[in-house]
């Protein structure tokens, strides 16, 4: 389990910036066109190493694995022509084009060169015409973009604003991902909607929601009147319409592991209502540069 890091706090304006600006980058059009296209190339290479190369070294992968690819790629293309007109659920856990996606590219990843897979994971160094190609395969994950499918257990997707700002978690299994570079004026968070929900309700529309505990005004210095403001409680999520509100995990000492589970009030930050219209806007400032990524400062 992650545990928190007052490095990123959530009371911090530019942290808020950051990561209200992360979430609508990895929930944008072009993330993940850009994803598709990575995909395709990916597909496009290693069927012609399958072709090509002897036999003694494409003996290494899944049989399946071109096979997986490919519905990846079937489904890419769907989710994208849905994403477009504003459809998001395609995140939807079962139902969505890019959840089904999800399932076969970790099929791929999990038997991508089975003589230096153990149990599903890479225990030993690709040869190197075999690490080319998986660099390809990796050209199509942009950290964080799971954080848009709904929870598969009651839990928030993402409890501290270090899992998407803190360079450390760019890299896994000896593999190195792309930092985002952010623009130098990053726009304000929007002040926020005035739909709250509850942990358990259904969301109502999609969006960024923050964790929050409502203030209130007091009459006679213990009843409760109307709210007056709210506490932020922890860093941003991504809902979709129809899913659940989720429980917030937080840091307990007290408690036998040190984290706890708990109901919160959920305030809409910023309704998504992108693409809805049919139009895709410029989302160039999303991909300042992909060459190299930048530590926060």
């Amino acid at each position: 389990m992650m545990t928190f890091s007052t490095k990123y706090p959530m009371t911090d304006e530019s942290v808020r910036r950051k990561i209200f600006w992360l979430l609508k980058r990895l929930s944008s059009y072009s993330l993940w066109q850009r994803k598709r296209d990575a995909w395709a190339y990916f597909v496009q290479r290693y069927e012609n190493a399958l072709k090509t190369w002897p036999e003694n070294k494409t003996n290494g992968f899944h049989p399946r694995n071109i096979i997986w690819s490919y519905d990846a790629l079937r489904l890419y293309d769907e989710g994208l022509i849905e994403l477009a007109q504003g459809n998001r659920q395609v995140w939807q856990i079962k139902t969505g084009e890019f959840f089904q996606l999800f399932h076969s590219a970790d099929l791929v990843e999990s038997n991508f060169y089975l003589p230096c897979h153990e149990r599903g994971v890479q225990r030993e160094p690709y040869p190197p015409e075999v690490d080319r190609l998986n660099t390809l395969r990796l050209t199509a994950t942009y950290w964080g973009d799971n954080l848009l499918y709904p929870p598969h257990g009651n839990a928030c997707n993402i409890y501290d604003a270090a899992y998407l700002l803190d360079e450390d978690f760019y890299s896994y299994n000896s593999k190195q991902l792309a930092y985002p570079v952010f623009p130098k004026n990053l726009p304000s968070v929007p002040e926020g909607r005035s739909i709250i929900i509850k942990t358990g309700e259904p969301v109502p529309c999609d969006g960024i929601w923050e964790p929050v505990k409502p203030q209130y005004n007091h009459k006679f210095l213990v009843i409760k009147t109307d709210v007056s403001g709210f506490k932020n409680l922890g860093t941003y999520n991504y809902f979709i319409r129809g899913m659940n509100a989720p429980l917030q995990v937080y840091e307990d000492m007290l408690l036998a592991d040190g984290w706890g589970y708990r109901d919160v009030h959920w305030r809409l930050i910023w309704e998504d209502t992108r693409y809805c219209d049919g139009i895709i806007p410029d989302e160039s400032e999303y991909f300042l540069d992909e060459t190299q990524g930048k530590r926060i400062q």
